[in-house]
């Protein structure tokens, strides 16, 4: 009976982190949604018999539950309908924030086991991602078939694993990386130390071919501020840049990807200035309703239908004060603003954005925090891959709309908020132990 309770505890512990199995199939959307979805019954079946959150958690979720409130307020205020909101085409699109996002309760039931959560959740990333990009690789390279890397005109050869974009697959890749060095900077097992070089060297070529540029960029920076709260010595810090920069050096000479990277600071490419002109839509949009935005997944609807003319002029209410776009045409896609701050200021107004960044600020403070007082290995582990790939999702924000991308926000939300459990978990056990000392001594 005992042995019989420990696999269904296995298989519980399996199916809340299966979602991140399937980051790089989003061409089959229905495997994440449906693993997403056992999660959220399970925990949701799990927080039914507890009916408790972690002491941790509780300010987190608290301001979660305003910024669903205030999004939902604002999605009904711009003259949106119920139906459009539970469709797929909504929730899959414009607001996959809510679907994203929903994994932070699941993860904040004190009875869980937060330590074996986390083992389970990079026993399952490191391998699946390694594996797409050895196959990856050797697509790129040998140019025999055509299921994981395609060609664009501009660009060339591109990784896109199963995914519909190569951003997407290069954003979940920069954070895969971060992961990957963390565990090979911080494990102290020479077998395994190897083990994550291989897993994080592998795992950079794969992000290297995928040419996203703002992955790069957010992947370049994440490392930067991993390497500082590890090393905390500016002679280490720097001499573990340079070999870094060393181990990179071949990978972006053998890829050709120095070309793709040389047009970072090329302003006048056609990607570029189609960003600086969304950027400017999205402020001038911020401008006319500066405090509580056009309304929650209107961005895209502000389009005409032959994408071409920027109808801003129906914009209803007080220009410049509260105005919101009330017309009944609703454009589901991809688009958006290709800047997550400016998105949210301009679909919610300040009072939307203040929120967003006051709770991912609470998170990283929290984690953060867990991470300087932990002497844990492990757990140690786990806070600075967590903020980590919180310092990269922020850069990556800055070029595109991450803060509500799918494919990157479900293994940043399962990190984040089991993270949280795990600090309150090793709190919690070293205030017993340290009470425990303080009665013997009395």
């Amino acid at each position: 009976m005992k042995k019989l309770s420990l696999i269904y505890k296995k298989l519980f512990y399996i199916l809340l982190v299966l979602p991140v199995l399937f980051l790089l199939v989003n061409e089959y959307p229905y495997f994440l949604v449906i693993t997403v979805l056992i999660s959220v019954f399970l925990g949701i079946l799990f927080f039914a018999s507890k009916r408790s959150v972690t002491g941790f958690h509780n300010e987190i979720l608290g301001i979660l539950l305003v910024i669903y409130i205030y999004f939902i307020s604002s999605y009904f205020f711009s003259g949106q309908n119920f139906t459009n909101f539970i469709s797929y085409s909504f929730l899959k699109r414009d607001g996959n924030f809510f679907f994203c996002y929903i994994l932070f309760f699941v993860f904040a039931v004190p009875a869980l086991n937060y330590k074996k959560l986390a083992k389970y959740y990079f026993a399952f990333i490191f391998p699946v991602f390694t594996l797409f990009s050895l196959f990856g690789i050797t697509e790129y390279f040998t140019d025999k078939w055509s299921l994981m890397v395609k060609t664009e005109s501009y660009t060339g050869r591109l990784f896109f694993a199963l995914n519909s974009a190569h951003n997407a697959t290069g954003s979940v890749y920069a954070i895969v990386c971060i992961f990957a060095l963390v565990f090979f900077l911080k494990e102290k097992r020479n077998s395994f130390k190897l083990m994550y070089l291989f897993v994080l060297l592998v795992n950079l070529l794969g992000l290297f071919i995928t040419k996203s540029r703002g992955s790069y960029l957010g992947f370049a920076l994440g490392a930067i501020f991993v390497l500082w709260f590890h090393y905390k010595s500016v002679g280490k810090f720097f001499r573990a840049i340079g070999i870094l920069a060393l181990i990179s050096l071949p990978f972006v000479y053998l890829t050709g990807i120095y070309k793709r990277i040389l047009q970072i600071l090329d302003f006048g490419s056609a990607p570029t200035a189609a960003r600086f002109e969304l950027w400017g839509k999205a402020w001038y949009l911020f401008s006319r309703s500066p405090l509580l935005g056009i309304g929650f997944g209107r961005f895209n609807d502000i389009f005409s239908i032959d994408r071409n003319e920027f109808i801003f002029y129906r914009l209803k209410g007080l220009s410049g004060f509260l105005a919101y776009y009330g017309d009944q045409y609703f454009y589901y896609d991809a688009s958006h603003a290709h800047n997550s701050y400016l998105q949210f200021l301009a679909e919610t107004g300040i009072i939307g954005f203040a929120l967003i960044m006051v709770f991912w600020i609470l998170c990283f403070t929290k984690i953060f925090k867990a991470y300087l007082n932990s002497d844990d290995s492990f757990p140690s582990k786990v806070y600075l891959s967590s903020v980590g790939s919180i310092v990269t999702l922020f850069v990556l924000s800055s070029l595109e709309n991450y803060l509500s991308a799918t494919t990157i926000m479900v293994p940043i939300s399962i990190l984040t908020s089991l993270t949280i459990g795990l600090s309150w978990k090793e709190s919690r056990d070293s205030n017993l132990i340290s009470g425990r000392t303080l009665e013997k001594d009395v």
